[in-house]
């Protein structure tokens, strides 16, 4: 029973001593010649227990909020659409803004 305890305590003690680089293989990356700047692929819309409707921490009207989408989505069609609704809004307050965004163009609707 000795000896198999000793030989647990040979084994943990060796393999947890090993340890492996935290950041991983050493490489040069190369550098491209024609970069572009990606757009963010998530736009997010959020909407307060008064019911003021942000989007990205910016407050817009409900008439606003989707001429500021199709300006959005002008540059980036397939976005993801997420909306963060306090659990008091209406659920009529909802369906106004998801129509807003349909109507902007935003098909890919996520309920946060």
């Amino acid at each position: 029973m000795i000896d198999v305890l000793f030989f647990l305590l040979v084994f943990f003690m060796l393999f947890t001593t090993f340890r492996t680089s935290p950041t991983g293989i050493d490489i040069n990356l190369p550098a491209a010649e024609t970069v572009s700047d990606q757009t963010p692929s998530e736009i997010v819309i959020t909407i307060d227990e008064q019911e003021t409707i942000y989007m990205e921490q910016t407050a817009v009207e409900l008439s606003e909020l989707q001429k500021m989408l199709n300006e959005k989505l002008s540059d980036n069609y397939d976005a993801l659409i997420i909306i963060e609704a306090d659990r008091r809004v209406s659920y009529d307050r909802l369906v106004d803004v998801m129509d807003n965004i349909r109507t902007a163009g935003g098909y890919r609707l996520a309920l946060s």
